[in-house]
């Protein structure tokens, strides 16, 4: 007889903060997400900036990089052009 194995899924919670007053909590099934999978889920722009959040460092999130996500990790989203 074949084990049955229990595959889960764990959602992956991420905080993106839109403009100086509007932050969301975005779920996904997955740790490896795009810049425009965030930016899709967020509803905003493609156009606009992707940076994770380092302490007080941001990193560009391109839309086609693939990065990993985990619980916790923290984004923002910026005007065109302002992180190079």
């Amino acid at each position: 007889m074949a084990a049955e194995m229990d595959i889960k899924v764990a959602t992956v919670h991420i905080f993106i903060e839109i403009d100086r007053n509007t932050r969301q909590k975005l779920e996904f099934e997955t740790h490896e997400v795009t810049g425009r999978q965030i930016k899709e889920k967020a509803g905003v722009p493609l156009d606009n900036d992707l940076a994770r959040r380092h302490g007080q460092q941001l990193e560009l999130v391109a839309n086609d990089q693939s990065i990993t996500i985990n619980n916790g990790d923290r984004f923002v989203v910026l005007p065109p052009g302002t992180i190079s």
